[in-house]
């Protein structure tokens, strides 16, 4: 069942990330105010992981992936089943915002408690209200930089 269920998250992020036309923005386009905004919302989202506030951490999320998951504990078990480093990150770097596909990304360095290391790029959606919200996450795993 598990591998049924990561099956199933990997083909939709893989879709996702691959298919889905998005509202574009160039990174270089954003002030250092709505970059700021971004950084927050995903530090927001890394702070509730830390204190399994799942609900909070859910709220994160793109309207589109909230309905995709339909509930917090659906996404909890995603992300610990596909996406671990980012529940307890040992470490956490802001790296450079970026336009990746025509879709804006912020990119961020993690090495998660087993020591591995990944660039973990943030897919950001504006919504309507100027709220960003994720809208995808692709985890690219690093050279191990465990100490």
């Amino acid at each position: 069942m598990r591998r049924h269920v990561l099956r199933l998250f990997s083909g939709f992020f893989l879709f996702f990330l691959i298919g889905l036309p998005a509202p574009t923005l160039a990174a270089s386009s954003l002030d250092t105010e709505e970059a700021a905004r971004i950084r927050s919302v995903i530090q927001k989202q890394l702070d509730a992981f830390q204190r399994d506030n799942w609900t909070e951490a859910f709220s994160y999320a793109a309207p589109f992936l909230q309905e995709q998951f339909g509930s917090p504990d659906r996404f909890r078990r995603m992300v610990l089943g596909g996406y671990a480093i980012v529940h307890r990150p040992r470490t956490t770097t802001f790296k450079g915002l970026e336009e990746i596909g025509g879709r804006l990304a912020q990119k961020v360095f993690m090495v998660g408690p087993d020591g591995k290391a990944a660039m973990v790029v943030y897919f950001m959606e504006k919504q309507a209200n100027g709220i960003w919200r994720i809208g995808g996450v692709s985890i690219i795993p690093l050279a191990d930089q465990s100490a």
